[in-house]
């Protein structure tokens, strides 16, 4: 096959551009295919003249401008259709966001449906499209700026997202996107606008401000509570821990009074299935947490845990539990009004009215006053709290169990009595 030389070839290109075609993309192509058509020719016997005219007349009669005029129509109707479908993503996203916020913060249904729509719409459909439409707009050096500004936002509205649906690596990727943003877009982005501002001063306090926006947003993203709000939550787990030791220790003396006895030895296993059940559960959601096993959750303690502001972890175990989780709400409900029956029934079978008010949990037995005080103790409540709830329940528990070894050995004392009485 013929080839063409390089003065030819600068002759072809030379022709381009002084027949109206300015567009780089569309010279570059016209090229190489005015060449291919005319090297063809050439294998047929024509000379390079008469091949390159004959290629020249297949454009017809308006030419290489008329192919650029058509182009350009051609490139014009495909931006506006691709601005409106961007406009379209935009607004429907736009709307279900605030529709699913204000859902979500009204505790109504279908909040996370809208949610997680609006933040798909944003992330796969109007950021990509708006990035795309930039970057045909834009010179080859604005194209990082651009880019960095996509993964900041990307990342951003992600971080978002997981952070209301109350889902693992929210915190990361918000941080990561509002890193992004904060020093690699927005330095560039206000250089490039302070090199080519006519009012420079102004253009260095908007940079100023947004910077000290950024600035906030991470402060408030690190830190959600006040440091003596977590110190005192730290405190309230210790003592209550210290005080499920010493009744666990008295415990130990009382049924060492009781040894052998049935009574005892039934409330002994039910008060264990019971707080056993219940520091499952803790340690289930200090390992969701910290997203650890359950083994690496035994050694982590009030004082070192992670997140003691955590209201999605507790949200998501106890109110909004997978198909078969072990620790939701109900269950726990069920777990204490379980015990409660249990304990009714080894201490008296012939008079629980009279041995009832010595038992806790006195409302579990109305359904309704059950979930009420449940939602009052743990629904949207932080994690450091909810583990203190879950330890005072443990600890009421192991009231209830002292307080009816008390009344066993008390019930044995009157029914032999000392001799000489």
């Amino acid at each position: 096959m013929a080839e063409l030389t390089e003065q030819q070839i600068e002759l072809i290109s030379t022709y381009i551009k002084q027949n109206g075609v300015a567009q780089d993309t569309l010279h570059d192509d016209l090229l190489d295919h005015v060449c291919t058509s005319v090297e063809h020719l050439l294998d047929e016997g024509l000379s390079f003249d008469d091949a390159f005219a004959k290629t020249i007349k297949l454009f017809g009669p308006g030419g290489l401008k008329q192919v650029q005029q058509q182009t350009f129509e051609l490139l014009t109707e495909m931006n506006e259709t691709m601005k409106k479908v961007a406009f379209s993503f935009g607004l429907t996203s736009a709307i279900l966001l605030l529709a699913g916020t204000i859902f979500k913060l009204m505790h109504w249904p279908g909040a996370g449906i809208m949610i997680v729509l609006g933040g798909a719409m944003l992330t796969l459909g109007y950021l990509p499209m708006l990035l795309v439409h930039k970057l045909k707009e834009s010179v080859p050096g604005d194209r990082f700026m651009l880019v960095s500004g996509y993964l900041g936002m990307t990342m951003t509205a992600i971080g978002v997202l997981f952070k209301f649906m109350h889902w693992p690596g929210a915190l990361a990727s918000l941080i990561s996107g509002l890193a992004l943003l904060g020093f690699v877009y927005i330095p560039i982005f206000f250089v490039k606008r302070y090199k080519s501002a006519a009012n420079k001063a102004l253009t260095l306090s908007t940079s100023l401000v947004a910077f000290t926006c950024l600035v906030l947003v991470f402060a408030l993203i690190s830190v959600s509570n006040s440091s003596d709000h977590e110190r005192g939550s730290v405190m309230i787990n210790l003592q209550l821990d210290q005080s499920s030791e010493n009744l666990a220790t008295a415990n130990v003396v009382l049924y060492d009074r009781l040894r052998n006895d049935e009574s005892a030895e039934l409330i002994r296993s039910s008060a264990a299935e019971a707080f056993d059940y219940l520091e499952a559960a803790k340690l289930h959601l200090i390992a969701e947490a910290h997203e650890i096993s359950v083994d690496q959750a035994k050694n982590i303690t009030a004082i070192n845990l992670r997140d003691k502001s955590n209201l999605g972890t507790p949200l998501h175990i106890l109110w909004q539990p997978e198909p078969n989780q072990e620790h939701s709400m109900e269950q726990i409900l069920g777990r204490l009004s379980a015990f409660r029956s249990n304990m009714l029934n080894t201490l008296l079978l012939e008079s629980k009215q009279d041995i009832a008010p010595f038992v806790p949990f006195q409302w579990i037995d109305n359904g309704t006053n059950a979930m009420n005080w449940a939602k009052e103790h743990f629904y949207r409540v932080q994690l450091s709290v909810v583990l203190a709830q879950l330890t005072h329940l443990q600890l009421e528990i192991q009231n209830a169990e002292s307080r009816a070894l008390i009344y066993l050995i008390s019930r044995s004392a009157a029914s032999d009595p000392p001799s000489g009485s």
